[in-house]
């Protein structure tokens, strides 16, 4: 801390709107940090039935690790099965909006990959064309920035959930990612991640936020056959880094022991939605935030949205957290 020089500090509010530290009094400009602590990578077993392993992200501070979040990561088929994160609602709503958002790192892990790289446009552009077999009709459907069909690294734990400049710029893992088309990132998502943030401030909650992906959706070739899409190849030619076909987030308030799951395709260029493809029973009807949410839910290229209890979720998809909890409404 720039006012004492030292990096770990015990701190009161006061009724001043200040923080006692070491018996003084200091204003919020003064708390600053010389240096930003950096954030560690500690893997800590098996998860997602095995297929995984769990990564947290967090600090040591002296013999103490702090977690942030924890990410469950298969580096074998290279999935990102789930994020797990705490919203903190009487302190979200202060986070630091003027962080210059860092770039996303490997970290040790894809390793013989450059998923910076694959991200690219031109690399996406390639890597489409070769999945529908070489037709530039299709092509030029499936990938269109102007109507924001391209793939962004969509955020598992999101760093607005966060309240400082450290917090947010721990989030920018590949390990805290999955590949998202654009129309649903800043379409329906946006919304649901937008609406939790404000219900924890509102309703001065502390959340529990399970954020994941699920399946791997797929793209008409140019013989009629659907092939699985996947962000880039590896030195086989094996697609790698699968982009899923659906994104879920379960919402948990551990105190009234409620919570909620909220699914959506990732995949604006669905023609419809099958029964086949609502993973459980629908329940948004019963859920009264959902309704007032100014978003289209049914609009498949901002992302269909549909929801489910958390035991009909965890029935879907065995990885998710095994919750038996009524609605949270």
């Amino acid at each position: 801390m720039k006012a004492t020089g030292q990096q770990l500090n015990e701190a009161v509010c006061t009724i001043n709107s200040t923080l006692r530290v070491n018996q003084a009094e200091l204003s919020y400009s003064q708390l600053g940090c010389t240096n930003q602590n950096k954030e560690i990578l500690r893997e800590d077993g098996p998860c997602a039935d095995g297929r995984g392993i769990l990564v947290r992200v967090g600090w040591n501070v002296d013999s103490h690790f702090i977690p942030l979040y924890e990410t469950c990561h298969d580096k074998i088929g290279l999935v990102n099965y789930y994020s797990t994160h705490n919203i903190i609602g009487r302190s979200v709503d202060a986070d630091d909006k003027s962080n210059t958002r860092p770039s996303f790192r490997q970290s040790g892990y894809y390793p013989g990959l450059d998923v910076n790289g694959a991200f690219g446009q031109p690399q996406q552009n390639k890597t489409i064309s070769r999945v529908v077999g070489g037709s530039p009709i299709l092509l030029a459907n499936y990938f269109n920035q102007k109507k924001n069909f391209f793939l962004a690294r969509g955020h598992l734990a999101p760093d607005g959930d966060f309240i400082d400049a450290g917090s947010q710029d721990a989030t920018y893992y590949y390990l805290n990612m999955a590949p998202q088309w654009q129309s649903f990132n800043g379409g329906n998502w946006n919304v649901l991640e937008t609406a939790v943030r404000k219900i924890a401030t509102t309703r001065d909650l502390d959340l529990i936020v399970h954020t994941g992906t699920f399946g791997t959706m797929t793209l008409t070739d140019a013989n009629g056959h659907q092939q699985p899409l996947y962000l880039t190849f590896d030195k086989n030619n094996n697609g790698v880094i699968p982009v899923p076909k659906y994104y879920w987030k379960l919402i948990h308030d551990p105190v009234a022991e409620t919570a909620t799951a909220v699914l959506g395709f990732n995949d604006p260029h669905m023609e419809r939605i099958l029964p086949g493809d609502i993973l459980c029973p629908d329940v948004c009807s019963q859920i009264s935030w959902i309704h007032s949410l100014n978003w289209k839910i049914n609009d498949i290229s901002k992302g269909y949205m549909f929801c489910c209890t958390a035991e009909e979720l965890h029935k879907a998809i065995s990885f998710a957290p095994n919750l038996i909890a009524p609605l949270f409404l």
